[in-house]
């Protein structure tokens, strides 16, 4: 387990000195701007160069370190970036004898200052997982500030204490940081996330994972398919009689609470039995899926429309009225008449009669459904192709 803490410490580590470095670059740049005009251009064009192959080297490696890297490379690795990370730290210092002028008191000391103490604060938080790597850049920091505080001790007492205390709060609060991260990383280590573990065993869960999620999509497939099928009729594609049945009884509770309308419509293909005699079956059931196609583009979102056997329909309108329905009905009629079907090549009308009945708040849906089958029965005693409306039941 420890191997895999140190592992991820390492990791961490990296990539927060990565971002870290990255501001280096524009610290640095930003340094020897501030010297341009008071320092001799080759010291400027000196001490970038030191720190920005030092700060480029030390990014590049980091790259390097891999996830199948073995453990017993990981701690070479780390040692060498604790390394590049002093010699960092040693460029960074060494800011306060070759960009200042010794000879000008005060000349710039207080901007290299100003930038090691922010490096110093930043290093506090991206070296923070590794609190060697952190002690050791900070240490390489401070040893030429505190050399050129003391060589001037009377001018820069002050400013050696402020070092002194910048170290001690940066060292505080890397310690503080790293314990923090420790506690993270043990914490995902001891919940399972064992890494070493994790790379053994990565390509056979993967196998087994997309196993799981194959098998799962194909249940799930089946699963559809095997609701739809028992919801939908298999030839016209509606839905079948037990599923608008079932849904009309979810429903009625609330039509009986909040006292709403609505209608049901039961419809049947007129003479379907001669166009199976005359044309056979296979010809009847194009017939049967055109006119589900006519029903399902002439109804409303929130209709429902069933197969309710054989050559017989059923329409359940909520929030309907007995008039608004009429006028629903006969465009639909309307629509089966105009249709043209083609049958071996013969023109064929096809036309259907409706019956239709408002249902009454205290009254059953087989009831309802029984008044609307009653007018069925009407209007096609009256000549078929028309609407019957059901009076309100009794």
């Amino acid at each position: 387990m420890q191997d895999a803490i140190d592992f991820e410490l390492l990791n961490i580590y990296l990539k927060q000195s990565r971002v870290a470095g990255y501001c280096k670059f524009l610290l640095a740049l930003f340094l020897a701007a501030s010297f341009y005009q008071v320092t001799d251009i080759t010291n400027i064009a000196v001490w970038v160069v030191i720190v920005f192959t030092i700060n480029f080297y030390t990014i590049y490696t980091s790259f390097q370190f891999s996830d199948d890297m073995p453990v017993y490379q990981i701690s070479f690795f780390k040692k060498r970036q604790h390394f590049l990370h002093i010699l960092s730290g040693l460029a960074w210092g060494s800011a306060f004898f070759i960009l200042v002028d010794a000879n000008a008191v005060q000349s710039g000391d207080y901007r290299v200052a100003v930038v090691l103490a922010i490096i110093i604060a930043i290093s506090s938080s991206s070296k923070a997982a590794s609190f060697r790597g952190l002690v050791g850049f900070v240490m390489a920091i401070s040893c030429f500030a505190g050399w050129y505080f003391v060589s001037n001790f009377a001018l820069y007492a002050w400013w050696l204490f402020g070092l002194l205390g910048l170290v001690s709060v940066s060292f505080l609060f890397g310690w503080m940081t790293n314990k923090y991260i420790l506690d993270q990383v043990e914490h995902r280590i001891l919940n399972g996330e064992y890494v070493d573990e994790l790379r053994a065993l990565h390509d056979k869960v993967e196998k087994t994972n997309e196993d799981f999620v194959k098998r799962n999509l194909e249940l799930q497939d089946i699963q559809k398919q095997l609701e739809r099928l028992a919801a939908h009729d298999v030839l016209t594609g509606l839905y079948n009689r037990r599923y608008i049945l079932e849904r009309i009884e979810e429903k009625l509770p609330e039509i009986r609470r909040h006292q709403l309308d609505c209608c049901f419509v039961v419809m049947d293909v007129d003479y379907f039995k001669d166009v199976n005699d005359n044309y056979g079956h296979l010809a009847g059931d194009d017939v049967l899926k055109a006119v589900s196609q006519i029903l399902m583009n002439g109804v409303r979102q929130g209709d429902i429309v069933a197969r309710y056997g054989g050559e017989e329909f059923l329409i359940f309108l909520p929030m309907t009225e007995l008039e608004s329905a009429h006028v629903l009905v006969e465009r639909l009629r309307s629509a089966l008449e105009e249709h043209e079907h083609y049958i071996q090549n013969e023109k064929v009308i096809v036309t259907a009669s409706f019956g239709i009945a408002q249902h009454e708040v205290n009254d059953s849906a087989d009831r309802t459904i029984g008044r609307a089958d009653k007018a069925l029965y009407e209007a096609k005693v009256a000549g078929r192709n028309r609407i019957a409306l059901s009076p309100h039941a009794e």
